[in-house]
């Protein structure tokens, strides 16, 4: 059972991880990793990135949450300026003064204008008699957006100012319960995502049109709000803002419509006055008035939960400021954790995230395989993304969602690519190492073995069959001829042994003068080891009859050959500078001693090469021999191919080698 989750753990590692080269891989990573956390800082607020990681951020911004209905719209519509004329400003202010009226009686809590009077009319006084009498109206001021700039104030960082104001006439300002700046400050791309909570004018703070209607609401006062840096308390609220004073609007739903189901409940300013709609739905509202689907008084915005081009009204994004607001304190909500209002993850955080995620991705990815580590890159970020989705829900802070994406798939990238040059050039190492000993089939497939984990060339103990094979009488075969044709000579031979134990599957590991020295079963397995080296000594012998009819050399030659097969310690042996694929041990010494007491024509093999081979109708025990070294005899078996002749008797003298 041990041995079954041995091989089913280490199937399972070379399946999921590359081959081990910790600090290579370690430094490669780290190096990626690196460069892709300061790419990405790089580019954090790149105006190429802005949009597309702002636009990913406005995914998160759909609520589950329903608005808790404290806000009723009086929408300035098509029908209304049908009836009392094409432009608000032209209609007789005894009109909004009726409507105050009107909703003063109903019961609204806070009467709101997102209308700015800011010309002289004859009905001003009467406006500002209604006003005055209902003791809850608010009205706005209105910065001129060409002279907006940013103003330090104390504690509280920088906030919006504006070189040019425009208010409501003094008359019925001075009748109002309070007054609140209508700007909406869209970001770069023309979407309302935020707006100033807070702005100055000269020495004063001035909270925006929503802000003060919900203070009002509360029954509070702007002197009562405190302002400091990142966060605006009032009546045990934290709302969170950027450096200059700008809160998140968490929108509640889709722009809405007079008669039609929306996010906030909307009536149309001459459905009131002509008395379609009854006064109760007002009582205890915060009731804003202002421009709402009427297409010739353009005062809208893409926002982030409208569809392609659609745009909601200002008026009904004051709305969902209010409701932010709103959903701020906890016991509104019914929960002790609570969202509203969103804040955005800080820039140093966000940097300290992206280069996490790029060095840890840096270090995890070189050890995988590229599939592994796909799947590990698209699960790492799905639990990003369910940690981002917590966040904002539970704290109501918003992870930047573009750039760990980037750093996990760039760093993804950059290390496979890197894990690739590396693999590439060890596989040619490997590759021109073997090609030298294999036929270029063998060589691959080393090199396909070796990818998967099945190889280890550092050094490692298994059983191998060793062929040696050597000349007999090249001395004298040799004297009379020129060297270059004794090379050429050689070559001959060693060219014919050399492909023949190539074909069977043998790596040629060295050339000794005239003899030759092969193995099998490293450095990948071969199962039928024995077998194919004896089936390569029998081949030897056959060929050598053959050279020899050919009268290609002087005189006949023949080859001795030792094959034997034994556990040995296989690997790359030498320098640094010098390294050789080679077996060490007893079998090889073995090996060598049975080519060297093997008389010409002939092929001996030891005990254990028998044992393991499958022809043994071809192997004739002749007798046993002592080899130098070793204690006991040696039994030895001889191969003798048909065609070959009846090599000469072992000569006593040699029968202790």
């Amino acid at each position: 059972m041990s041995t079954y989750f041995h091989r089913f753990r280490q199937r399972s590692t070379r399946l999921l991880f590359t081959p081990q080269r910790p600090l290579r891989r370690l430094a490669g990573g780290l190096i990626v990793g690196l460069i892709v956390g300061i790419v990405l800082w790089s580019g954090l607020y790149n105006e190429a990135f802005n949009s597309i990681r702002i636009r990913l951020r406005d995914t998160l911004y759909l609520q589950p949450r329903p608005p808790k209905g404290i806000v009723t719209i009086v929408a300035i519509d098509d029908a209304s300026l049908a009836s009392y004329g094409r432009s608000v400003t032209d209609w007789p202010r005894s009109i909004h003064a009726d409507l105050v009226r009107f909703l003063d009686e109903a019961g609204a809590r806070v009467i709101v204008f997102d209308v700015l009077f800011s010309e002289p009319s004859e009905d001003d006084a009467d406006l500002a008699d209604a006003t005055r009498k209902a003791r809850n109206v608010i009205y706005p001021l209105v910065g001129d957006e060409a002279n907006r700039r940013e103003v330090p104030v104390t504690g509280a960082g920088q906030l919006v100012t504006y070189d040019l104001f425009l208010h409501t006439v003094p008359e019925i300002e001075e009748a109002a319960a309070g007054t609140g700046h209508a700007n909406i400050i869209p970001d770069d791309d023309g979407f309302a995502r935020q707006v100033p909570l807070m702005i100055t004018e000269g020495d004063r703070l001035v909270p925006a049109l929503s802000f003060a209607a919900y203070i009002e609401y509360l029954h509070q006062s702007p002197d009562w709000v405190e302002v400091d840096k990142n966060v605006i308390r009032f009546a045990n609220r934290n709302l969170h803002t950027d450096d200059h004073g700008q809160m998140l609007i968490s929108f509640f739903g889709p722009p809405s419509h007079p008669d039609a189901s929306g996010t906030f409940a909307v009536y149309s300013v001459v459905d009131i006055l002509e008395g379609r709609v009854p006064p109760e739905v007002f009582n205890d509202q915060i009731v804003l008035i202002g421009v709402l689907d009427a297409t010739a008084l353009p005062d809208s915005y893409p926002t982030p939960n409208t569809l392609q081009g659609e745009q909601m009204f200002g008026v009904e994004i004051h709305a969902n400021v209010i409701e932010t607001i709103h959903q701020s304190l906890p016991s509104v909500v019914g929960t002790s954790m609570t969202p509203f209002p969103f804040r955005e993850q800080p820039y140093t955080e966000q940097v300290a995230v992206t280069f996490a995620i790029a060095l840890g991705a840096g270090l995890l990815f070189p050890f995988l395989r590229w599939y592994v580590g796909l799947f590990v890159m698209v699960l790492l970020y799905l639990l990003y993304l369910t940690w981002a989705g917590l966040s904002m829900y539970i704290w109501g802070r918003l992870l930047e969602l573009l750039f760990p994406a980037m750093a996990l798939g760039f760093t993804f990238m950059g290390t496979m690519i890197v894990s690739y040059v590396f693999e590439e050039r060890r596989r040619s190492q490997i590759s021109d190492l073997f090609s030298r000993y294999v036929s270029p089939e063998i060589a691959q497939k080393i090199v396909d073995e070796f990818d998967h984990g099945r190889l280890e060339l550092g050094g490692e103990e298994r059983e191998i069959t060793v062929l040696f094979a050597d000349v007999r009488g090249f001395t004298s075969l040799s004297e009379g001829l020129q060297p270059t044709e004794v090379v050429s000579l050689l070559n001959v031979f060693l060219e014919e042994m050399s492909s023949i134990v190539m074909r069977h599957g043998g790596a040629i590991n060295k050339y000794i003068g005239d003899n030759i020295m092969a193995f099998w079963n490293a450095p990948y397995p071969q199962p039928d080891h024995a077998s194919q080296a004896v089936q390569a000594g029998l081949e030897m012998l056959e060929a050598i009859q053959r050279l020899n009819q050919s009268h290609q050399f002087p005189s006949p030659v023949q080859f001795g050959i030792g094959i034997n097969t034994g556990p040995v310690v296989v690997g790359n042996i030498g320098s640094r500078k010098r390294l050789e694929y080679t077996p060490i041990g007893d079998t090889v010494n073995v090996a060598s001693r049975l080519c060297n007491v093997a008389p010409g024509g002939s092929c001996f093999v030891g005990s254990r090469t028998y044992t393991l081979v499958q022809r043994q109708e071809e192997l004739v025990e002749i007798h046993h021999l002592k080899l130098k070294g070793k204690h006991d005899a040696v039994e030895i078996y001889e191969l003798r191919p048909t065609s070959a002749p009846r090599p000469e008797p072992l000569p006593e003298d040699i029968r202790e080698a």
